[in-house]
């Protein structure tokens, strides 16, 4: 069969990841063709590929015009369709604001539309509740088949979209973690003390600025305890820092999937203070690196860490600090920690499963 990758319409973030891992994977699928659409910032996912036999490989990036919001349409991607005859469409994560005129199958990973138990809803502005009923109102459009990443917002995105065909797919760490040879070093600055990772973009969900507050309380309470929080994201695009603050916070932009593994060994704890999750890879890419885990007691992450996790309440401030302090000095629980990480990662699609679960899907609704 024939099918189409679009990743035509991501930009950022941990869709960038998947898609890369999904498209390194295809040449495991020599009875199928694949046309894969990538935008210009997927570079090194477009070298990696282009020598497939199996596959074609062309950037293209979505049209984001009105017009193409409000009819689906896109004459690059329809007439690529068209004279390629594909028999299915894989978008890698929706909205894709495009519906092919061919069966359609859309990832999911847009939980500010479902109705979660989280106070990241509690502060959203009149303008943001709008965006979000304009977001669902374009994957009700865009598909009649999606897939989730966790069994949680499967069951929550079939009570939004009661018609639409919805499956589970777990996510997982990149496979250049299962590659030492692929990894790319990215040196921090020097230090003597705890270093606590948290990989991520300034998403507002992700409630980054709570560490000023923890920072605040570990500093009052823990006189001599040294340590450091270490962010993927620009020192502009976080809240302004005290100056008596601002040893304990590195920021080293963004970063590139291979440099990541060289990140986790230089880290002792991996903090996660999102509000809103269908999937993050930190969890799974953490336990795969043996670190552990500080995240917020939500729903969502429990399920992925399960005990692999230290948990606190998602705006307490003094109860994270409070975790990080006993994780950082209770040498057992610590071990404990990795330990339990390695018996959550053995639950988790590989990504091979992954792959093979969506080309199957693709073959299904090709079919019908």
């Amino acid at each position: 069969m024939r099918f189409l990758i679009n990743c035509s319409n991501l930009r950022q973030g941990g869709g960038i990841q998947v898609a890369d891992s999904i498209c390194a994977s295809l040449n495991e699928y020599k009875d199928h063709h694949f046309g894969v659409v990538l935008p210009s910032m997927m570079g090194k996912t477009y070298d990696t590929i282009s020598g497939y036999d199996n596959v074609s490989v062309y950037y293209y990036e979505l049209n984001k015009a009105l017009a193409s919001t409000l009819f689906l349409r896109d004459d690059f991607l329809d007439r690529f369709v068209k004279e390629n005859s594909y028999d299915a469409v894989l978008t890698i994560f929706g909205p894709s604001r495009w519906r092919p005129r061919a069966p359609h199958l859309c990832g999911f990973a847009r939980a500010h539309i479902l109705p979660m138990d989280t106070p990241y809803f509690s502060n959203l502005s009149y303008k943001e509740k709008i965006v979000n009923r304009l977001v669902r109102i374009a994957f009700d459009r865009c598909s009649d088949y999606y897939w989730t990443e966790n069994p949680a917002i499967s069951e929550l995105l079939q009570r939004v979209f009661p018609d639409k065909h919805i499956y589970t797919i777990s996510n997982t760490y990149n496979q250049v973690f299962d590659n030492p040879n692929k990894w790319n070093t990215h040196e921090l600055p020097p230090f003597e003390g705890i270093t606590m990772l948290t990989v991520t973009n300034a998403y507002p969900h992700k409630n980054l600025g709570i560490a000023l507050k923890i920072a605040e309380y570990l500093d009052a309470k823990y006189d001599g305890f040294n340590y450091r929080f270490v962010f993927t994201i620009k020192e502009s695009e976080y809240p302004q820092i005290p100056k008596e603050l601002r040893k304990h916070f590195c920021f080293i932009g963004s970063v590139d999937i291979s440099e990541c593994p060289s990140l986790y060994k230089q880290s002792d704890i991996v903090f996660q203070p999102t509000l809103l999750e269908c999937f993050t890879a930190t969890y799974a890419e953490a336990m795969r690196m043996g670190k552990p885990i500080i995240t917020t007691d939500l729903d969502f992450a429990k399920g992925l860490c399960g005990d692999a996790a230290i948990y606190y309440s998602p705006l307490d401030a003094q109860a994270a600090a409070e975790a990080i302090y006993k994780v950082a000095s209770d040498n057992e629980l610590y071990a404990h920690l990795i330990a339990n990480g390695e018996k959550q990662l053995s639950g988790f699609d590989d990504y091979r499963h992954r792959s093979d679960k969506l080309i199957k899907i693709l073959e299904t609704i090709a079919n019908k």
